[in-house]
């Protein structure tokens, strides 16, 4: 018998598969689900304990949810700005998946569609396609930490558009969305009689001091946003499954209806258990908050480690890294493919960006919500699997810890090497790409900005953008784009999908056009330059000609394995294009000294040692923040630095910007912005070293300085 089901329309979480594919996995370390390692806190358990006792567990309570729970949500909600009333604007639900699908049963029609900001939540695609709606993927702006990119959701919508749906703070990304992008999506709603379906469960695990804005705040909004709220990560009780949402009354009037149908009500138990996390748990989450924090700072400081392989955002909320896998590293087009391979081979388990939608490929999912020895043992084994000698091992045994480690893997292209019957073509390519790319310099005439080095090079890249930006019309080269392809078309500021015929065919088209006709003005180009095979700088250096360059620490693969020989001569080749004193080098690498010796001159402004913490952290808590001494003023920041490389970001950012002629006013402002400072601060001045004698600004005008 032949049978249709709604279900086929769905597909089993990606998460869930590869947990379920870790249990089969001895000695496995899951950094994939986004569980909490914490239990749920002693006071609500003996609360639950007491409610219990007394018998008011065991029957429904109204579809609503407790009155008690209701009306403890509202008081809440109004501390933070937001005021719903209790009896008809706030609903406990069975968790926030609940929630949402209740919300998306109610206001939607089947064939409606839903723009879903991607990377996002695995499980938001399937509660779309249960509602019989379609979701419409509309990319975040990775180059600005996966933002809300409202020019593209505008893009996006269509007479079928029913409602934008995110998360905020993101899952996977750990994004906090700015509240000037937020607005304009907001009136984006407003202009398209839009909802706005915003799931909130990380919103008290934001490590930015900026207050904390959702579009619920905005009381005339408040018939256009549902706002989902769950008890499972804050208060450590995902297994309890409670939480709630809250929306304008006649909104909410409707989703009761399938709220009702659905479930009748959420578990009484929980709803107790959630009173009392309100009551009651607000230390905890404090106490969890800063350990997260601190597992945050503990996991980019070993992801700054394996460089070579991966780019990062730094989150600023949540307990999750979304990193994307270099273009050099094997199966990084294939998110699925590289998972599987480290669970088998690595014993760890984490999760394909693929999941969270279509802009999540290249990209895996780390939680840092488990224990430090965890995390530390999970990033053992990542740094043995992307070993030459742990690979051996793996491709032998078919499993194992693969803890072993080896020599480090500057790891090569061969995955997607082309056929040799295209390699003439490649070489055309290429070498047409490259034309392209000089003659956009010629033409544009920027000061070019040369990021190389392994560590944290990609956060150094994005910090100089950020400062630079705010005086000069600047820009760099998408994500780590360093090869014979990507660099030229990061200097075009294009992208390509190698896969695709169509999207080579028209990049190739479109590079001529902006290299002869496009009108992008442009004052300063950063880009990245790779050094992982010899002769790799000279071939890139073909295609730009570095003002300046910036150069942070090597890779080496451990403290007592001597560096690739190349590497020195790498920045040999380097050094004789950009003059000694604009190239600023690290002086914590000891290659890089060798450089220095060697080369009278060179600036060396990148040390952890410069970097002045202000006060002792107490327990628990982040650094009070820090002090930098410039060239030309000594500089306040916060203590929201995550691992090594954004202490060497902010010194090459500050090193540019001085030597560039920018006020110390305006450093100081950026680093403030950047750093979490509670306060703005201001930049203590010292005797001025000569600028640079010509500075241009954004006003297109040439000032020069004594």
């Amino acid at each position: 018998m032949s049978r249709s089901f709604r279900s086929q329309a769905l597909q089993l979480s990606p998460i869930k598969e590869i947990e379920l594919a870790a249990s089969r996995v001895a000695g496995v370390i899951s950094m994939a689900q986004g569980i909490p390692s914490f239990d749920t806190p002693e006071t609500i358990k003996r609360a639950v304990a007491e409610r219990m006792a007394e018998g008011l567990t065991a029957k429904y309570s109204l579809p609503l949810g407790l009155r008690a729970l209701r009306e403890r949500v509202a008081v809440s909600l109004a501390d933070q700005g937001m005021h719903y009333d209790p009896d008809s604007e706030i609903i406990i639900t069975a968790g926030a998946i609940e929630a949402i699908s209740a919300t998306l049963l109610a206001l939607t029609r089947p064939g409606d569609e839903i723009i879903l900001p991607t990377p996002s939540y695995a499980s938001y695609q399937q509660v779309i396609r249960l509602a019989g709606c379609k979701p419409v993927f509309v990319p975040l702006d990775e180059e600005r930490n996966f933002d809300l990119d409202v020019e593209a959701i505008r893009k996006k919508i269509t007479p079928a558009t029913r409602a934008i749906f995110y998360c905020n703070p993101n899952n996977p990304t750990g994004t906090i969305y700015s509240k000037a992008q937020s607005l304009a999506m907001m009136e984006l709603a407003r202009r398209h009689d839009l909802f706005i379906i915003t799931d909130e469960v990380y919103k008290d695990f934001c490590f930015t001091p900026e207050p904390y804005f959702t579009p619920a705040m905005v009381e005339g909004f408040r018939e256009r946003v549902i706002r989902v709220f769950s008890f499972s990560k804050a208060f450590a009780m995902t297994g309890w499954r409670v939480g709630y949402l809250h929306t304008g009354e006649a909104v909410a009037k409707e989703i009761l209806k399938v709220h009702d149908s659905l479930v009748t009500c959420a578990p009484v138990v929980s709803q107790y258990a959630a009173l009392a996390a309100l009551e009651l748990g607000d230390s905890a989450v404090a106490e969890f908050k800063a350990a997260f924090r601190r597992r945050r700072d503990l996991t980019l400081s070993r992801l700054d480690a394996l460089s070579h392989v991966f780019d990062y955002q730094k989150p600023n909320a949540a307990y999750f890294v979304f990193p994307r896998v270099k273009d050099t590293v094997p199966l990084a087009h294939d998110s699925r493919a590289l998972a599987f391979d480290l669970l088998h081979k690595a014993g760890v388990a984490l999760v394909p960006g693929v999941a969270f939608g279509p802009t999540g490929e290249q990209h895996l999912r780390f939680s840092f919500g488990r224990e430090d020895r965890e995390i530390e043992e999970a990033f053992h084994r990542v740094e043995g699997y992307f070993s030459k000698a742990a690979r051996r091992a793996g491709s032998r045994s078919g499993g194992g810890s693969g803890a072993a480690t080896g020599e480090p893997v500057f790891l090569a292209e061969a995955p997607y090497a082309p056929p040799r019957r295209n390699r003439l073509l490649r070489r055309l390519a290429v070498g047409y790409l490259n034309l392209a790319a000089r003659v956009f310099l010629a033409h544009r005439g920027p000061q070019v900005i040369a990021i190389a080095g392994d560590q944290g090079k990609t956060v150094l890249k994005r910090a100089i953008t950020d400062l630079l930006s705010t005086a000069f019309r600047a820009r760099a080269n998408p994500r780590s784009y360093n090869t014979e392809i990507g660099l030229p078309l990061g200097v075009l500021g294009m992208e390509i999908n190698p896969r695709s015929v169509w999207s080579i065919g028209l990049t190739l088209a479109l590079a001529g056009w902006r290299a002869l006709a496009g009108r992008e003005r442009l004052e300063v180009l950063v880009v990245e330059l790779g050094t992982r095979s010899p002769g790799d700088m000279a071939r890139l250096l073909a295609t730009v000609r570095p003002t300046w360059a910036v150069v942070t620490n090597f890779s080496y693969g451990g403290e007592n394995q001597p560096p690739p020989a190349h590497l020195l001569d790498e920045v040999r080749t380097l050094g004789r294009v950009v003059a000694p004193e604009r190239m600023l080098i690290s002086q914590d690498d000891p290659l890089l000294r060798l450089y220095a010796k060697e080369t009278p001159g060179t600036a060396i402004p990148l040390a952890l040692g410069r970097m002045v913490p202000l006060g002792k952290a107490q327990p628990g808590q982040p650094a009070p923040g820090w002090t930098l001494q410039g060239e030309r003023a000594l500089y306040r920041m916060g203590g929201d630095l995550a691992g090594d490389s954004a202490f060497y970001a902010m010194q090459g950012a500050v090193a540019l910007g001085e030597r560039l002629g920018m006020a110390p006013e305006d450093i100081q402002a950026f680093l403030t912005r950047q750093t979490g400072a509670t306060e703005p601060g201001a930049p203590s001045t010292r005797a001025k070293k000569p600028a640079e004698k010509k500075i241009v600004k954004k006003t297109g005008k040439t000032t020069r300085k004594k």
